[in-house]
């Protein structure tokens, strides 16, 4: 391979991997994939990856580094059998083939570009794939319906913005859509509806979710009295409104009307992405990723493998996963999932800018050291590209300040501050998200020195959540939570206790007894009736708890260690309330899967 050549491509580097495929015999993608698992190593191959790697026709980078792709070559080369044609032999020079692919990478114009979506029509009515089933409808296309050059060239135009993850320009140009099509169009007409729901679909992706939801009511019922309640842009008014419900926070209006259209009892695009949606939504997240992998096939096969729809939604299972306390798991499943966002989408749109936040996220909960750099650099490019008001710009805010929050506290207050002066102006007061930073906040303050203004805080906030999540929501049971250890730090530990014990069963039924909060609940218990009767039976529970923490986290985990020395001391009362094990046993929201716009995409 010559890497120095100046004509060499992405087109030929693919060419040549597809060519060393075909003289490895062109082993079946699923072989290549259980090759990969037999090995051991990881991060593993999947069949999407090894796809996407061989696809010839593409003049895109392979992969965001060598790594999966050195595994490839590897286990092509063995099926390769010690032949040695030229499509083979220049393979093994491994350091060779990394210098040309570094030489690409390299290059301003060899850098990968978004390129088009599946469908045109994804971005043009939206990421959610509900455009792609208006069209199947077969009652027309977007083109047809809008019917004015004028209109299909802003479309075009609103479809580029989207492509490239712009959403605020698309709102810009959807709302001139919108405007034009009145201007242009008889009164009520089918591409009048058209245009406004782009255009509403567009202000809720701009961050917006409120104004995107008033909107889609109105479309609906317009969509019924005009084109009736069989129509395709009428089936996806109902899914857009309880889309843009879940985003504005309420949650049991949002999977009412997910039931609705599930409940049709067919297997079509829309009933689908309302499954896809309603298990999304599940507050056990155990039970939220069981119900996404049993959905992912289907979604797969309904709209391909690189479809939005389909990498969002094992988006969603290594979210649910990490919510679940299934650490392992989740990260198993980024690396591939990372260069498949990469590679359909680009590095700038909001679902990669979103990925980012999660793997940040994933790191903070294996305890790695990178964590507060990946989360600052996952914020900083949100904000750049997205601006610093929009929900997955907050989002990845709150990340960055819980990792700050540990050894820079004061810099996490005040960066929680920031972040809550913008979420309350373009959300409300009651969304989520604005709930979950003052949740935050609140722990900072109280790890500062001030439980009492803390408990203040919880105490008002846990009362919007379980009105606006149900009570027995995950980030409902977070917030009783340290409600209950502000209750121990300002009345005694034995005022908390009878809270502790209430949210413990909750959680036990809800999280399940091996999630990370339910243990963190269990150790309290522990603690505090350890201090209070500082028996030898509360003593050998405590004990226990040890032997459990050491076999989950590990001995060396920071809970572990803080735990032993409080079993170890000889003040035990003092030993409970030592603020370093208060603050390693805090449960924030939001750093994992969680804390913004809850499960929907």
């Amino acid at each position: 391979m010559d890497d120095d050549a100046s004509d060499d491509s992405w087109l030929r580097f693919r060419a040549d991997l597809h060519s060393l495929w075909e003289a490895a015999g062109s082993p079946p993608l699923r072989a290549l994939e259980e090759q990969s698992l037999a090995s051991g190593s990881q991060p593993t191959l999947t069949r999407s990856t090894i796809h996407s790697y061989l696809a010839a026709d593409r003049n895109r980078r392979v992969g965001t580094d060598t790594r999966l792709l050195e595994r490839l070559v590897d286990h092509l080369l063995q099926h390769a059998d010690g032949s040695e044609p030229a499509e083979v032999a220049a393979w093994r020079d491994t350091q060779g083939w990394q210098r040309r692919w570094q030489a690409l990478s390299d290059r301003p114009f060899a850098r990968p570009e978004p390129g088009p979506p599946p469908s045109a029509h994804v971005s043009l009515l939206g990421w959610d794939g509900a455009g792609d089933s208006t069209v199947l409808a077969g009652q027309g296309a977007e083109t047809p319906w809008l019917g004015h050059h004028r209109l299909i060239r802003l479309a075009a135009m609103v479809e580029g913005c989207g492509q490239v993850g712009l959403p605020e320009a698309a709102w810009k140009l959807a709302a001139e859509l919108e405007h034009s099509a009145d201007r242009l169009l008889p009164a009520g007409s089918v591409g009048v509806l058209a245009s406004r729901h782009i255009a509403a679909y567009w202000v809720g992706e701009a961050g917006q979710p409120h104004v995107a939801r008033a909107k889609t009511e109105e479309i609906l019922r317009a969509c019924i009295a005009v084109v009736g309640s069989d129509h395709a842009l009428t089936h996806l008014a109902e899914l857009r409104l309880a889309h843009w419900t879940a985003r504005s926070g309420d949650r049991h209006a949002a999977l009412r009307l997910y039931r609705i259209i599930s409940d049709r009892q067919t297997n079509d695009r829309m009933t689908l992405l309302a499954r896809l949606a309603r298990a999304r939504l599940d507050t056990d997240a155990a039970e939220s990723a069981t119900r996404i992998r049993g959905l992912l096939p289907d979604l797969e096969r309904a709209f391909g493998i690189r479809h939005p729809v389909a990498l969002t939604a094992r988006h969603s299972i290594v979210r649910a996963d990490l919510n679940a306390g299934r650490i392992t798991e989740a990260q198993h499943a980024l690396p591939d999932l990372r260069d498949a966002f990469t590679e359909t989408f680009g590095h700038e749109h909001a679902l990669t800018l979103r990925l980012r936040t999660t793997e940040a996220g994933c790191a903070h909960a294996d305890g790695r050291d990178d964590a507060y750099r990946l989360a600052a650099a996952a914020h900083t490019e949100a904000d750049r590209v997205l601006g610093p008001d929009h929900p997955l710009t907050l989002h990845a805010g709150n990340v960055h300040a819980i990792m700050l929050a540990d050894t820079e506290p004061e810099r996490a207050q005040e960066l929680w501050t920031t972040l809550i002066s913008a979420a309350t102006l373009s959300l409300g007061d009651s969304h989520p998200l604005v709930l979950t930073l003052h949740h935050n906040l609140a722990i900072t303050t109280q790890h500062l020195g001030d439980p009492a203004a803390a408990r203040t805080v919880f105490e008002r906030i846990v009362h919007t959540q379980s009105d606006v999540l149900g009570p027995d929501a995950p980030d409902t049971l977070r917030t009783e939570l340290n409600l209950a250890m502000a209750i121990s730090e300002t009345d005694g530990i034995e005022a908390g206790l009878p809270s502790l014990r209430r949210i413990h069963r909750r959680q036990e039924r809800v999280l399940g007894p091996t999630h990370p909060e339910t243990i963190t609940s269990r150790v309290l218990i522990a603690l505090g009736t350890y201090a209070v009767e500082e028996s030898p039976s509360g003593r050998a529970w405590l004990a226990d708890e040890l032997r459990d923490l050491e076999t989950l986290l590990g001995a060396k985990h920071p809970v572990t260690r803080q735990v032993q020395q409080a079993l170890n001391a000889t003040d035990t009362q003092r030993s409970v309330h030592n603020p370093r094990l208060m603050h390693r046993l805090s449960a924030f929201s939001g750093a994992g899967g969680g804390g913004e716009e809850e499960e929907e995409e």
